[in-house]
């Protein structure tokens, strides 16, 4: 390379380093202002920018945690740009903790943090946080939360709430969790009907009331099984277009929780006098129950609170009807009254339907006795055959090696199918 040349690379090189300028400037300088206003939930604070080191303050506003040193990196609110006074507003906060705060101004040099202040929120309700849904499967789902704050007063209760709408509260559905206090805890969501949205929180009860918190939903998941109010599990077989449980009904609660009278545990229970809805077991013998499901008398059966689960009902009369046609009985033959039609087998358990009536026998209201069991099936509907509520109603009776079904009324104590609303 000659000395022209060299010359010239090194004129180029001065040109250019000679553009470049130092950046100036420095961080801001600013000081945390105190809290004040402060309750269990917020508080006010605040910042006051001095100097914003030669570069202008884009942005600004305080960090918190409830660990000292807050960054921008914690919970931060933005109030602005510029240098001067501002103010803050900390929401969400939990009762009856400290808090640490810095104020922060950001220009082109750094992020600057002001002198740290904290203090202590009033005494409130808890603080809990929702845990996500760990296992959902047909007709049950798990949840719970976390307890992180007691607010200052023993936490007497905690669980989950659900319902099939937002913002579920404990007026709703309620899981109550084992034990009270803080920390971690789970609960089972059941029964659930298949393929529904559900709404969950955690809540949290202390003397300063309850609170709740954060919402999740998820789906249900779809299946061929359901549930009653009592968690008992049923499965159901599609028939003519209508979905019928498969096992009879074993419930002890209306679907609105309130209890069916057992009138097998009480004493000196007049079946023939009673007015109100009751239940008894198969062959009066509790241990019948797991197999067999119970038997209800016609006030269970006609209760407008209902004996059987959400979005089902008890197979009414048209019900059985249709349900016959679809397994060949003709419709002459349905409507009528007493021993029809041949498709008694294709019924009763072990039959081509997949039905499964069992030979649950009768409650003879007359005397309490117990008649039949282990011989014939016997099965309400829920349609009244008097125009007086109560007095009679449609059933079906069942008997093996007989083909023909029965069609008629009574107000015994029977087993109870449902199909599907």
């Amino acid at each position: 390379m000659n000395m022209k040349n060299l010359l010239w690379i090194l004129m180029a090189f001065a040109a250019l380093t000679g553009c470049k300028k130092d950046k100036k400037g420095t961080a801001a300088t600013l000081n945390t202002i105190a809290a004040t206003a402060i309750t269990a939930n917020t508080a006010s604070v605040g910042g006051s920018i001095s100097s914003d080191g030669g570069a202008p303050v884009s942005k600004r506003g305080v960090c918190w945690a409830t660990h000292a040193g807050p960054t921008y990196g914690d919970s931060i609110t933005t109030d602005g740009s510029g240098s001067g006074n501002f103010n803050s507003s900390l929401k969400g906060l939990y009762a009856n903790t400290v808090y640490y705060v810095r104020a922060y101004a950001i220009n082109a040099m750094a992020t600057a943090y002001g002198n740290e202040i904290t203090f202590t929120t009033a005494k409130g309700t808890p603080a809990v946080v929702t845990s996500p849904i760990t296992g959902s499967a047909p007709l049950t789902a798990t949840s719970g939360g976390t307890v992180v704050s007691d607010g200052g007063a023993a936490v007497t209760e905690r669980g989950v709430v659900y319902s099939k709408t937002s913002n579920p509260t404990i007026a709703d559905t309620k899981v109550i969790a084992a034990t009270p206090g803080t920390g971690e805890f789970t609960g089972i969501l059941t029964p659930l009907l298949s393929e529904t949205v559900y709404y969950v929180r955690a809540y949290a009860t202390n003397s300063y009331g309850t609170s709740y918190g954060n919402e999740i939903s998820f789906t249900a998941s779809s299946s061929d099984t359901f549930a009653d109010i009592d968690g008992n599990i049923y499965s159901y077989v599609t028939i003519g277009g209508k979905k019928w449980m498969t096992s009879n009904l074993k419930v002890t609660k209306y679907r609105n929780g309130e209890a069916i009278t057992n009138g097998f545990a009480t004493t000196g229970f007049d079946w023939y006098t009673t007015t109100v809805g009751a239940y008894t077991f198969p062959n009066g013998d509790a241990a019948n129950n797991e197999i067999y499901g119970k038997l209800y008398n016609i006030f269970a059966v006609n209760e407008p609170r209902n004996i059987a689960p959400e979005g089902w009902h008890v197979a009414t009369d048209d019900d059985w009807k249709a349900l016959e046609i679809a397994q060949g009985m003709s419709s002459t033959d349905a409507d009528i009254f007493g021993d029809r039609g041949t498709i008694s087998e294709k019924l009763l358990e072990g039959g081509t339907s997949g039905l499964n009536l069992q030979n649950t026998g009768i409650l003879f209201h007359l005397t309490g006795g117990f008649y039949y069991f282990g011989e014939q099936a016997y099965y309400w509907s829920g349609t009244p055959a008097a125009a007086e509520a109560n007095i009679t109603n449609w059933y079906r009776g069942l008997k093996p090696g007989t083909p023909t079904i029965s069609r008629q009324i009574a107000a015994y104590g029977m087993a109870v199918r449902c199909v599907k609303d």
